[in-house]
């Protein structure tokens, strides 16, 4: 109400101030305490509403003089009911103030009907900010005899919004610093809303804050894990902060876990979600060295024992060998007897190799890699797994032609064999399929791809296949470590592996190995050949 008080516009409707017909002391709606005539149009009514807002409200006469005023606005003047009745704001106010009031009084009663309007002004030595009101008041002939006035302050609103806009930028400030995701959530029948959130949050909505505070959480599906409802009700009901450590699939960022943290305020809730996805796998990854360290402990003495009776074995193929040569045998027996003894030795020097594999493995000794054939690893691998291939369906070789691959056969064969015993643990009981498919990807690498027609690996599991100590096996057929260890065996090897599958359709798991520039070998005689498991 910068501006206007009261007006002397030179009008009078005949009353003089003192003389309406109550007179007294008393409170601002009092009929004693009023100036106002009997005949006063809604009078009464007036009397009963007015001191029960807390705005000022007041009724002055044609010049200026209050003939009303309720506790509220006597309140803002600074002074009581009755020494404001029947005075001019020129006696109430400063000057400046007054002829200030006294225009916006004139500008009333010039346009003769309400006028409003926003102002700042200082009254009784406090600074203050209005929703003005000012119209004016006719008597039944329509006759101006005065007008009326309504003064809103809003300093206390407007205080409480500066309050409110620090108090949002210093959450933001400190949000925003944080290392967790801030979520602030209201509660509303069946659904939560986001009121605020921070920098960390808006990376794991994928959206800006000012796109995405005001809407539901439903509205963005992947993360109505920070705060389920029934957990939400939960810590309303018992008033008990809840902590825990969640796991989800995020689109485009694989598995994560987070800690999680739940706090009702009201009825809003504070949610606190910190990516702890780091130190989970730093976790798994020192439990996995504890576990290899204790693998690698066994392995060093499988190796020790199996050691001499493996040289025993040897020796003794060795003098049979001899034996049979002087021995005075028909052609035939003697070819069956010898291509048993060969066998039997590769059996044997297969064995010394994988003993000199677990040995470096307890000792930590780096990978010796050499050119290769990779058909025949995979030929030895077939050879290895054949105890849990036979009966569970037929075996299709398509092999390309192949350069040869810069590898490690007894560790590739660990590989290759794992692959083959996994697809035959996936098939079906009846029409099962494994298909062992070679061909070069581009021309510095090879792919053997092992497929199966089995059961398939669920969408939310196939980014874990690798993890170490992951499985979907029952308890007792499976460590979780054969796929972890084979993925890392190709990497170190410099290839790669990756797998797609369909519930209900099978796998393809693919190793990618790099290739020796040697040229390419000879196309091996065992292309498209099927070999029934038996």
């Amino acid at each position: 109400m910068r501006g206007v008080v009261g007006i002397d516009c030179g009008m009078s409707n005949g009353s003089e101030p003192g003389t309406g017909s109550d007179s007294g002391s008393g409170g601002g709606l009092a009929p004693q305490s009023t100036l106002i005539p009997a005949d006063f149009p809604y009078r009464d009514l007036f009397h009963s509403l007015v001191e029960e807002l807390p705005d000022a409200i007041f009724i002055k006469d044609l010049q200026g003089r209050y003939l009303f005023i309720n506790e509220a606005g006597a309140r803002y003047l600074g002074k009581p009911v009755e020494e404001i009745l029947g005075r001019k704001d020129a006696d109430l106010m400063s000057r400046e103030e007054a002829q200030n009031t006294l225009e916006f009084d004139r500008q009333t009663l010039l346009a003769g009907r309400s006028l409003h309007a926003e102002m700042h002004e200082v009254m009784a030595g406090i600074s203050r900010e209005w929703l003005s009101t000012k119209g004016v008041i006719r008597r039944e002939d329509g006759q101006v005899v005065g007008l009326f006035g309504i003064a809103r302050d809003l300093s206390h609103d407007r205080r409480n919004e500066e309050a409110r806009r620090r108090s949002e930028a210093l959450f933001r400030a400190a949000a925003s610093s944080s290392f967790d995701a801030f979520f602030l959530l209201r509660a509303e029948p069946e659904q939560l809303r986001l009121l605020r959130l921070n920098a960390h949050a808006e990376r794991l909505l994928g959206g800006a804050a000012a796109d995405l505070e005001g809407q539901l959480l439903s509205d963005v599906p992947h993360v109505a894990f920070i705060a389920p409802r029934a957990l939400c009700d939960e810590v309303w009901r018992t008033g008990v902060p809840h902590d825990d450590e969640v796991e989800q699939a995020l689109p485009g960022r694989g598995r994560r876990w987070f800690r999680r943290q739940l706090s009702a305020v009201g009825d809003c809730m504070a949610v606190t979600v910190r990516d702890i996805t780091e130190q989970r796998e730093n976790q798994m990854r020192l439990r996995l060295n504890e576990r290899m360290a204790s693998i690698g402990m066994l392995a060093a003495g499988v190796a020790h024992e199996i050691n001499n009776p493996l040289a025993f074995v040897s020796s003794n193929l060795s003098f049979i060998g001899g034996e049979l040569r002087r021995m005075d045998l028909s052609r035939d027996d003697a070819r069956e007897l010898m291509d048993a003894l060969h066998e039997a030795r590769e059996g044997a020097e297969r064995m010394r190799l994988i003993v000199q594999s677990l040995r470096a493995l307890s000792r930590g000794d780096p990978v010796n890699t050499h050119p290769l054939d990779l058909h025949e690893v995979l030929e030895n691998s077939v050879h290895l797994a054949w105890s849990r291939l036979r009966s569970r369906g037929r075996l299709v070789r398509d092999y390309g032609e192949l350069p040869q691959v810069l590898g490690n056969s007894v560790q590739l064969a660990q590989v290759f064999t794992n692959l083959l015993i996994n697809a035959a643990q996936a098939l079906p009981k009846q029409g099962g399929e494994i298909r062992l498919v070679t061909h070069m990807h581009g021309s510095s690498q090879v792919v053997v791809e092992v497929r199966d027609n089995g059961c398939g690996i669920a969408q939310e599991n196939l980014e874990r296949v690798f993890e170490p100590f992951f499985t979907t096996k029952p308890v007792g057929e499976g460590t979780g470590l054969g796929l972890s260890i084979s993925h890392d065996i190709i990497r170190g090897l410099g290839g790669s592996m990756s797998v797609d599958s369909v519930v209900g359709q099978g796998s393809i798991f693919r190793v990618f190995l790099p290739v020796v520039d040697t040229g390419p070998l000879e196309k091996p005689p065992h292309v498209a050949s099927l070999q029934q498991f038996a």
